[in-house]
């Protein structure tokens, strides 16, 4: 694949993205599909700006651009409803995307567009967007643009796609934490950074959000922080189909039947989900927080050589791969898209390691979960074992506990706490070691 030009390589990704739509154009979850077909024949009749005035809309802004575009190309209501199967088309974009820019990550040219095949072969990362016709994928993108960005030490180009992110999905706000430890360095060295990432950020936003606010009927601001503030508790019942950690302690065999204000020890499950959530996102964070530490005094370095150290660069993506896992493992109201974002960084990681199963695992634990719920492939049955709700929850705490174990062997704790020492020692004969930490004899390559 490496010997293949650039010509080559945009040909075959046209080809394979025109015959993925072409051999699943009708395919879609009906219910979500009823939602987007309402809402683009709001935004076609009544305006972008107006498109909340439907009382279950409660999606944020960023796809009721892609509504409001899709609407103005088809030029009438009639095309529209029926080519609506089509918008997975712009979805997939983002699909395509991802996998570009995580290839990209790898050193060895000849090496990218093989993965980025390995990848949109890859049922787990496609299914949500061909088969379901859902758009998580554009969320997930511009998280994963996010964190790329301030690995590279592009602060404000960072902050702006977190808030595409958080404009696409809600979902996004869970990767808040680990993308303050990877920006807190740099607002440290450089301060400016900070004033120009929050002013950027803050017009950005406004743009987003102006057709709501000043080009409506009324402003419908208040609305979307209302459901955006609300969004934890839209369906108070232990789980909306993700085959998770409820499904193996629920009162009852179908925990989407039960409400999670039910108590434990005296707390409500909800609050149990929610402490064990914030647990694991501390394990899965301790490593990246490490990192922090060690970056906070050191003076600014080149963008190349901050992504010197391939072990530093796994360590992000597989504690950021982590999060959407342990939050769609633990929390309550969790739907079976949930797990999707954990796709695009344990696929980044594991072609930068060369290290595939949390990946695989997560993969095929995710196709299982959302065929069993959507049952597009009309199997004649799913009541065998690897349909049960059991064995895909088991798979996904395999894939997890797997993903923490490969986390804590890739920090090298001696020498981290070394560093961060040096780094807030006084004695200036540390400095040296501290700015060029991939040199000393301890640090592998590879764990």
């Amino acid at each position: 694949m490496g010997t293949l030009s650039l010509r080559r390589q945009l040909t075959y990704t046209f080809l394979l993205f025109t015959l993925l739509l072409l051999l699943v154009p009708h395919a879609a979850h009906e219910s979500d599909m009823s939602f987007w077909v309402a809402w683009s024949k709001d935004i076609f009749y009544h305006g972008l700006g107006n498109v909340y005035q439907s009382p279950g809309n409660n999606y944020n802004p960023f796809y009721h651009y892609i509504l409001w575009f899709n609407g103005w190309l088809m030029g009438d209501v009639e095309k529209l409803i029926y080519y609506s199967h089509w918008l997975k088309a712009y979805t997939l974009v983002f699909d395509f995307a991802g996998a570009f820019w995580a290839a990209s990550l790898v050193r060895e040219r000849e090496r990218r567009f093989g993965l980025v095949l390995l990848l949109l072969l890859n049922l787990g990362y496609l299914y949500n967007t061909l088969v379901w016709a859902q758009v998580d994928a554009i969320y997930t993108f511009f998280v994963f643009g996010a964190v790329v960005l301030a690995v590279r030490q592009r602060a404000v180009a960072s902050a702006l796609f977190f808030v595409l992110a958080l404009s696409a999905k809600t979902q996004a706000i869970i990767f808040m934490p680990p993308l303050l430890l990877l920006w807190a360095p740099l607002w440290w060295q450089r301060p400016q950074r900070l004033g120009l990432a929050v002013g950027a950020s803050a017009v950005l936003a406004t743009l987003i959000l102006a057709p709501f606010i000043w080009w409506s009927d009324e402003n419908y601001l208040p609305q979307i922080i209302k459901f955006n503030l609300g969004a934890a508790n839209t369906y108070p019942v232990l789980s909306m189909n993700a085959f998770n950690f409820w499904y193996a302690l629920a009162p009852d065999p179908d925990p989407v039947g039960v409400a999670d204000t039910g108590l434990y020890a005296g707390l409500m499950y909800r609050t149990w989900g929610l402490l064990l959530f914030f647990l694991a996102s501390a394990l899965a964070l301790f490593p990246l927080l490490v990192l922090s530490l060690r970056k906070l005094r050191r003076p600014p370095v080149a963008p190349a050589a901050s992504e010197s150290n391939p072990d530093d660069f796994s360590i992000v993506l597989l504690s950021c791969g982590l999060i959407p896992l342990c939050f769609a493992f633990f929390n309550t109201q969790m739907h079976e898209r949930y797990w999707h974002a954990a796709m695009l960084f344990l696929a980044a990681y594991a072609f930068l390691k060369r290290d595939y199963l949390p990946y695989v695992l997560t993969s095929v634990a995710y196709v299982l979960n959302l065929e069993s719920v959507l049952q597009f492939l009309k199997l004649r049955k799913y009541s065998v074992l690897v349909f049960d709700p059991l064995f895909v929850a088991g798979l996904f705490a395999v894939a997890m506990v797997l993903g923490f174990v490969k986390l804590y062997r890739l920090t090298q704790w001696r020498q981290e706490w070394l560093l961060i020492r040096q780094n807030f020692s006084r004695n200036p004969v540390a400095l040296p070691l501290a700015l060029a930490p991939t040199d000393l004899p301890e640090r592998r390559l590879n764990d």
